[in-house]
């Protein structure tokens, strides 16, 4: 599988370099800035982060899988457009509402890194797109150029300023930048560039099937993600700014490997569309049998290097305030366990029972809250690290339980759930 091995050494490049980029972003903060101004970041991921997960509606996924015998690629990119500019007026309305109180600096950064998430999302999309072709390097350059950017607007205006919302609002303005000079000339290459005149013409009630179509998958991304912030909320109500900066700063280790884990989703997604399709049972079987084994591989060796080499990382990371080793440890197992919830996840997805996602999500996120409530109160950062555990372990064994379940679906190739919109175009 020349095709499959070739895209995913392009996945693992951009999704690493990206997961780089980002970690760069909390470094310069923890090294320049108050162990408060990265609470106050990781508060704002924890809230605006589910909120664009919910607008993206999945469609990044689903476009990759999709048939596209009822909704074009206009549908797609029109729909994007309209819920990033809805998670970015419900992120204001928060800001000024429920975070009323948490002081100006919350506030800037919830509207700030809203405003940078919602040109991520106009970037997701177009990723999609790229998978669906096969073509994950220009994933790769995609996310090169818009990482870069974005980590250097951010750490120059931060070293100069020492401002949290003005370093967000200078990555913003790169990750525009980025769109477009990167990704509108891949989209031209590739012969999926949207006209704004195609993106007017659309029907709005097309629209409106489309999203509810995606609407279990978006809300199933809300709920995942939201069950993975809900201890930092939680975390903030109890210990403040500095409790959740010690947190979120070690958390960050599960976007990291999340982004990895997503990069085996990207790379094969499409070719597990293909398999269940045409009904290639055999190569279905074993092309999971190597994204699980890749994800236990990943995994046990991500625990091994948190426990025994914690302490210099995150020293020389973040600084001696963050070296927690202990805490990292723990938060990198329930890590690990969503790696391995990945190709289950992903198979799911390629096998467009979408319901099934929302119902995975809907467990893990009601583990969160319960454990958050009931470990947090007692016991602060560490109680925070083994609700994230149970959380990630929810999200599992719900996963493993409903691929068995759906396991005749996937054999039968034909799915219900997407053909019951399925027409000519």
């Amino acid at each position: 599988m020349p095709r499959l091995r070739s895209n995913l050494f392009f996945a693992l490049v951009g999704r690493g370099y990206l997961a780089l980029t980002q970690l760069g972003m909390i470094m310069v903060t923890a090294h320049l800035g108050q162990i408060e101004e990265v609470g106050a970041l990781a508060l704002a991921t924890a809230v605006v982060t589910p909120l664009f997960f919910l607008a993206s509606l999945g469609m990044r996924e689903v476009h990759t899988v999709d048939d596209l015998t009822h909704f074009s690629r206009a549908d797609y990119v029109a729909l994007r457009f309209v819920g990033g500019i809805l998670a970015l007026a419900l992120t204001v309305l928060l800001a000024v509402t429920v975070f009323a109180q948490a002081g100006a600096i919350v506030q800037y950064s919830l509207v700030l890194l809203a405003l940078v998430r919602f040109f991520g999302t106009q970037s997701d999309l177009n990723h999609g797109m790229f998978q669906r072709a096969e073509r994950l390097d220009f994933v790769a350059w995609s996310i090169f150029v818009r990482g870069s950017a974005g980590f250097l607007a951010f750490a120059v205006a931060f070293w100069i300023w020492r401002n949290l919302p003005v370093a967000l609002c200078c990555q913003a303005a790169a990750w525009a930048l980025a769109y477009r000079v990167a990704d509108l000339r891949l989209l031209e290459r590739l012969g999926q560039r949207v006209a704004w005149a195609d993106l007017w013409k659309t029907d709005h009630r097309k629209l409106l099937r489309l999203a509810w179509w995606l609407l279990p998958v978006g809300v199933a991304l809300l709920l995942s993600r939201g069950a993975i912030s809900v201890p930092s909320i939680v975390l903030e109500r109890s210990a403040g700014l500095a409790a959740i900066g010690l947190f979120g700063a070690l958390v960050y280790v599960h976007t990291a490997l999340n982004m990895v884990a997503n990069t085996l989703g990207s790379a094969t997604s499409a070719r597990l569309r293909l398999y269940i399709r045409d009904g290639q049972h055999e190569n279905l079987r074993w092309l999971m049998r190597w994204m699980i084994g890749g994800a236990f591989t990943l995994a046990a060796a991500a625990v091994t290097v948190a426990w025994v080499f914690g302490e210099p990382i995150l020293t020389l990371v973040f600084g001696r305030e963050y070296a927690a080793r202990e805490l990292f440890t723990v938060i990198v197992m329930g890590s690990s366990l969503t790696l391995l919830a990945t190709p289950f996840i992903t198979l799911l997805t390629a096998a467009q029972v979408l319901w099934v996602r929302f119902a995975i999500a809907s467990v893990s996120f009601c583990a969160s809250v319960g454990a958050s409530l009931l470990l947090i109160p007692a016991y602060g950062v560490m109680g925070a690290g083994w609700a994230f555990v149970l959380t990630c372990g929810a999200q599992l064994v719900a996963a493993c339980v409903a691929t068995l379940w759906c396991r005749s679906s996937i054999r039968g190739n034909t799915l219900t759930w997407s053909n019951s919109y399925e027409a000519q175009r």
